[in-house]
């Protein structure tokens, strides 16, 4: 993963798959698509763990925080609009389930 910042803005690439924190988008050349809050708490956790597998509950709690309730469908909801979103743009690099050990992207 690359990481550059500049006093103003903060962006993540994972292959050819950025994420602009300011800007709350994915990016892949010259196409963008821009993300909700919560997609984007997701995403930016996603970006700042490469490489390692993360359960539904630990971005849960990313998403909505200590409180939130465990039986929900936030999450997988979120990811599916996430991954709609990385296909609108063409990347190739997007989210995986492995279903016993949680999401990654790459």
């Amino acid at each position: 993963m690359n990481q550059t910042s500049s006093d103003m803005s903060q962006n993540f690439t994972i292959g050819d798959l950025a994420y602009d924190v300011q800007l709350q988008a994915l990016r892949h050349g010259k196409r963008m698509e821009f993300l909700t809050l919560c997609e984007s708490k997701i995403v930016a956790y996603l970006f700042r763990n490469p490489g390692r597998h993360i359960s539904s509950d630990e971005l849960l709690r990313i998403a909505l925080g200590n409180n939130a309730r465990r039986k929900t469908t936030v999450v997988e909801t979120r990811i599916c609009y996430i991954r709609k979103k990385i296909a609108a743009i063409r990347a190739t690099t997007t989210i995986r389930t492995n279903r016993y050990r949680g999401y990654i992207i790459e």
